[in-house]
Parts: structure tokens; C-alpha cells; sequence
């Protein structure tokens, strides 16, 4: 169901453990929009791979504190925080998640990746509110003209009934896909040719290679139509937010 929204949305591409990168982001839009008129939507894998999980993740429930009706999307690699927090994530799920960057966020945490159901409950005890997060993450937002999730839809399946896995999994057939959508898909999980963000008739992709590229993507929303883009990166000799327009001209 579609909801209405603020005049204002924000959505964050993958952030991937990236924080010094996502605070510079996050400092430059915070300042521009007010949380009265303005709502945020993090599209997912907020974890993994980079450095700072468990500081990003603070950075993304401070941002939901502060803006009401903000959310946060799960995606592929949050999915085995939540069943960590859990305690419920099986031995072939944690050897996948170790090797999809698991071993990094939870030393973030200060936790022993060889020991998850200890790890559990130290992680429950002591970050109730990032659990909360996680438990509490949606597979998707809407809005009369958007469809916000992490990886993408099939485009086989009216929006209503698409499956949680495949909304935060897919790849082939929704990259490759042409097709009018009911809505405009506004997604992250794979990583941009251009390493920037990259708009199409159906979708929106806002996954700049965060790990990869010290980059982090947020496009904006005026009135549920789309406004513009900022691209935050953060280097040992830079440290800049690029601003463009709707159409990926740079201002």
C-alpha cells in the first residue's frame, strides 16, 4: 500500500560499513532539509565489507530518531545481522555471511566472529537499539510513483505480491529489464557501471561501490518527484559532497 509522504524524501544507497563517508553525507543533507518536512529511506546493507559497521549503523538510527516516519530497508547483508540478533542463524548462514564481509562488522562491534551465538547475545545486551533496527527493517517502501527496495523487483510480479528474498537478491531480469514498471524502482545491491548514480525508464540505482570507492549516493525527492542527487566521498586526501540535478548533471 502506498503511504503519503513528506515533501521531502531522502534515499541512501549501500553504505557498507562506510561511515566516515556516510557522516560527511549526512551532514550535508541534514543541513539542507529539516526533519518537519522531510523523511528518510535507507535502501539497505548498511553492514559489511567496509571498516565502521557499528558507527554507520548508530549514524542511520540517529538519522531515524530525528526524522519521523524515516525507515530502513533490509538488504542482503543486514538480513544475517537480523537473524543474529536472533540468535537463530544456522552454520551455512554464517559461513556465507563470513565470507560476504560478516567478520569485519562484528569486530566493529567488538564481537568473536568464531563464537555468533555469544556473540548474539552480547550484540542484544548491549546495542538494543541497533537490534531494534534490524529486527524492524522493511522489504520495501512505497510511495504513489516509487518503489524503494534494496535489490530490485521481478518484473514477472505485480508489485503487491513480490517475494522479501527476491527484493533484497535479484539481479538477472530486473538489470537487464526494459520493461514499464508500475512504479519506478528506486533500488541499491549492485554496483553502478559508472560508479555514480545511474538513472533508467524503470528504476533509479543508487549503489556506488561504497567499500569499493569511498562513495556513498543519496537521491532526493520534492514532492514524490525525483530532484536531484548527492554523492558523498570521503579519501586520505579528499573529502567532498557532489551535488547534480535530476538528470545526473552535476551543479
Amino acid at each position: 500500500m502506498s503511504v503519503s509522504i513528506k515533501k521531502n524524501l531522502i534515499a541512501i544507497g549501500d553504505i557498507h560499513g562506510m561511515a566516515q563517508t556516510l557522516e560527511l553525507l549526512l551532514s550535508t543533507l541534514t543541513m539542507e532539509f529539516k526533519p518537519e518536512n522531510t523523511r528518510f529511506v535507507f535502501l539497505g546493507d548498511l553492514i559489511d565489507r567496509g571498516p565502521n559497521s557499528s558507527q554507520a549503523v548508530d549514524l542511520v538510527c540517529d538519522v531515524i530518531d530525528y526524522y519521523p516516519g524515516s525507515v530502513c530497508i533490509r538488504g542482503n547483508h543486514d538480513m544475517y545481522m537480523d537473524c543474529m540478533s536472533s540468535l537463530s542463524i544456522a552454520h551455512d548462514e554464517s559461513t556465507t555471511w563470513m565470507c560476504l564481509g560478516g567478520k569485519t562488522t562484528l569486530e566493529s562491534y567488538g564481537l568473536d566472529p568464531d563464537d555468533l551465538i555469544d556473540s548474539g547475545k552480547k550484540f542484544n545486551r548491549s546495542h538494543p537499539r541497533h537490534m531494534s533496527l534490524f529486527r524492524n527493517a522493511r522489504s520495501h517502501f512505497e510511495t504513489q510513483r516509487y518503489y524503494f527496495t534494496h535489490a530490485g523487483v521481478d518484473p514477472s510480479v505485480p508489485l503487491s505480491e513480490q517475494d522479501n528474498h527476491v527484493l533484497m537478491w535479484i539481479r538477472k531480469g530486473f538489470l537487464d529489464s526494459t520493461e514499464v514498471l508500475e512504479k519506478i524502482v528506486v533500488h541499491g545491491h549492485t554496483i553502478t557501471g559508472s560508479t555514480l548514480p545511474e538513472i533508467f525508464e524503470n528504476r533509479v540505482a543508487l549503489d556506488v561501490g561504497s567499500y569499493r570507492t569511498d562513495k556513498i549516493a543519496a537521491a532526493t525527492f520534492v514532492d514524490d518527484e525525483l530532484n536531484g542527487f548527492f554523492v558523498g566521498q570521503v579519501t586520505a586526501s579528499l573529502s567532498e559532497v557532489r551535488r547534480f540535478d535530476h538528470q545526473m548533471n552535476e551543479i
